[in-house]
């Protein structure tokens, strides 16, 4: 089994946003990479940056494939979610059987449209298992909200399939990482 030590993930409203137009959560996406998914590399990169393909389960036990990438932003390694898909019953029986290697995806039209046909008749060999260990979170806070505040922030939370802290950690972090004015 390959490991690979990430910070986390990058999210924003780009990708969040196509994940789930999909039907999957953000929370489920990070769920897949915490559960040791099978991962292949895209056989023709894009130009830009390499592309990997995902499968796995969410904690419920939810099928997913998801085209990501991996990018390195102030020397942390993050998973950046590029296009997921529900994987059905009967579509997880058809791909044991598969035949055609999954193809290369240049762009980020492209990971939609391979992500959105039957992928029952690939060949899934080429992916391989991988452990993302995840940077700790070991340091804790503690801050006083306003109930109005807290609620909306959990509402908008479950907006996205994750929970509250992690949205107020995302708020800190990319205020954190923003260039000064």
């Amino acid at each position: 089994m390959i490991t690979l030590e990430v910070g986390g993930f990058e999210w924003d409203r780009g990708n969040s946003a196509k994940c789930q137009k999909h039907g999957v959560s953000v929370g489920e996406i990070e769920e897949l990479f915490q559960n040791e998914p099978r991962v292949a590399p895209d056989p023709e990169h894009s130009q830009e940056e390499d592309r990997l393909l995902a499968v796995g389960r969410t904690n419920a036990g939810r099928p997913l494939f998801v085209a990501f990438t991996l990018r390195s932003r102030e020397g942390r390694l993050l998973i950046r979610p590029i296009s997921p898909a529900i994987c059905t019953r009967r579509r997880s029986l058809l791909m044991k059987k598969a035949k055609k290697r999954v193809p290369g995806l240049k762009t980020d039209k492209a990971a939609d449209a391979f992500l959105a046909q039957n992928l029952s008749n690939l060949d899934f060999s080429q992916f391989h298992p991988v452990r993302f260990e995840f940077e700790k979170k070991d340091k804790q806070i503690n801050m006083r909200l306003p109930a109005p505040l807290l609620a909306a922030l959990k509402a908008k939370a479950r907006e996205r399939g994750i929970p509250y802290t992690r949205l107020i950690r995302e708020a800190l972090e990319r205020a954190v990482n923003r260039p000064a004015a």
